[in-house]
């Protein structure tokens, strides 16, 4: 990793010894309720057009908490023997906790508002996933601007630090893509993070998601991570709404 200058808003939340829902204690904003992990879709309208946009992609993101998501975890081969160790830690400090076998499970969860006076950024919200009852991931869900374009700001607390994606998003046809990698301009904030106390890092890791909405009116999307440019992880998710039976909307 190296040192970076970037001047984009992170959060100011950091975590402890172990983050889980430990590290949202006194953080929550009681006043204030989110439905989605964005407002509306429309702060991206810029890149995106929203004529021709998947309009249940746009209502997942708008109204998450009315989904469910089914995911399949999948280690790359070689990264196996890491993602094993990295396992003993993870189900300690509750976060970034992913299951090593690729059996499909449900991921349950909530979206809470964040104090934006604690966070740091605007209209914060945790997004909390937790599969069989334990915590797998506490994002805190943001956006910035930069030259024009809207990011999506996504900080993931760890001990003493927190990390944060950065991505930019894209429209493939009526599909969504949301990249950390820089696509159109090599100046953009796009990008992994670690932030400490002091310092602000630039991490050799990229993430690439793409939704798509399937014949049934679920969407499936496959989030895939690279470090110094080898894939190591792929997570396919099946996503459907609580008024449909996922028996109609089988992973591909």
């Amino acid at each position: 990793m190296r040192q970076t200058k970037k001047a984009f808003p992170i959060s100011q939340i950091r975590g402890k010894r172990v983050v889980g829902e430990n590290v949202l204690k006194k953080r929550l904003e009681q006043n204030a309720t989110y439905s989605g992990l964005v407002d509306d879709m429309a702060m991206y309208e810029k890149d995106l057009n929203l004529n021709t946009l998947s309009p249940t992609i746009r209502h997942f993101y708008e109204y998450t908490n009315e989904y469910h998501l089914l995911a399949s975890v999948n280690w790359h081969s070689w990264f196996k023997p890491f993602a094993a160790v990295y396992r003993l830690i993870s189900r300690k400090i509750l976060q970034i906790n992913l299951p090593l076998s690729n059996k499909e499970v449900e991921m349950t969860g909530d979206i809470l508002s964040v104090k934006d006076e604690v966070d740091g950024r605007r209209d914060t919200r945790a997004w909390i996933r937790k599969v069989n009852g334990e915590v797998c991931f506490v994002a805190l869900y943001s956006s910035h601007q930069t030259k024009g374009r809207t990011y999506m700001n996504i900080g993931l607390p760890l001990p003493g630090s927190i990390m944060t994606g950065i991505l930019e998003l894209n429209q493939y046809g009526s599909s969504l893509g949301l990249s950390s990698s820089k696509k159109k301009d090599v100046e953009a904030d796009s990008g992994t993070y670690l932030s400490t106390k002091r310092n602000r890092y630039k991490l050799p890791i990229e993430e690439e998601f793409l939704v798509e909405e399937l014949a049934s009116g679920g969407l499936k999307a496959v989030h895939d991570m690279r470090i110094f440019s080898l894939p190591f992880l792929t997570i396919h998710y099946a996503i459907y709404h609580e008024s449909n039976s996922p028996k109609n909307n089988k992973m591909l």
